[in-house]
């Protein structure tokens, strides 16, 4: 299913960043196969590569905006180095009270033209999220990018294209059609963004 030769996925391998097993996502939904981006992040020599390929892409793609916006707490790392590498300034996004907003100390956003980094896009919603929260400081979304893009391309957000580094189609289940669900096998929840599910 995975291209072995594609150096995105190489990096998450040799970080023993890509799991295979039972796992409950962030959206609810189960899948067999879990990006931990957590063990990117544990390496920095490691994050610095990842995030040197997706800051040369977005200086590509978007020439002209002021902020990197990244949603608590997972992407925070991968944002705030990306906006290192770019010069530009970075915040971020966190659930209050089941609610994607912005700290008020963020006090230069407001107005600004921005660009989301997140860490994994499987339904959107939590880029969905960060959107509605930009749209209330009258936030342009110059462009959403994310490192790995589950839905292989599948998944616009607010009617925007996601750019990725690496864009692969893995299957997720609800839960009561979960195959590994119906096999009895354990399930594991790595990972938490504070969103009640």
């Amino acid at each position: 299913m995975f291209d072995p030769s594609d150096p995105v996925l190489k990096l998450f391998q040799d970080s023993d960043a890509l799991l295979r097993g039972h796992f409950k996502l962030t959206s609810g939904k189960h899948s067999e196969w879990y990006f931990e981006k957590i063990r990117l992040i544990e390496k920095p020599a490691v994050m610095d590569r990842i995030i040197d390929l997706l800051a040369a892409k977005i200086r590509r793609e978007v020439p002209d905006f002021e902020y990197i916006v990244s949603p608590a707490y997972g992407a925070i790392a991968l944002g705030f180095l990306a906006a290192l590498k770019l010069g530009k300034k970075f915040a971020f996004s966190q659930r209050v009270e089941e609610k994607m907003a912005f700290r008020a100390g963020f006090a230069g956003i407001e107005g600004s033209r921005a660009v989301i980094v997140e860490d994994i896009l499987t339904t959107g919603g939590s880029l969905n999220e960060v959107v509605a929260a930009l749209k209330e400081k009258s936030v342009d979304v110059a462009g959403i990018y994310v490192l790995v893009d589950r839905s292989g391309g599948a998944i616009p957000v607010e009617g925007k294209p996601v750019g990725s580094l690496l864009a692969l189609k893995v299957e997720a289940f609800e839960p009561d059609v979960c195959p590994f669900c119906q096999k009895g096998l354990p399930i594991t929840k790595p990972g938490a963004s504070d969103k009640k599910s």
